[in-house]
């Protein structure tokens, strides 16, 4: 496993890593949802970024 912190266990009671579970995209959901303005503003950073 690696150097990875044991965080929690699964359904199946088997030691999982949060480095396991947290990928890209759930984190990113996860962002969002706690800062709704985070999306408006990688949004307007993208457009100001390909006009330039």
């Amino acid at each position: 496993m690696g150097d990875k912190p044991i965080s929690f266990r699964d359904a199946d009671g088997n030691f999982v890593s949060a480095a396991d579970v947290w990928n890209e995209k759930k984190l990113e959901e996860l962002f969002n949802r706690l800062n709704p303005n985070r999306a408006l503003r990688l949004a307007r950073t993208k457009k100001d970024n390909s006009s330039q």
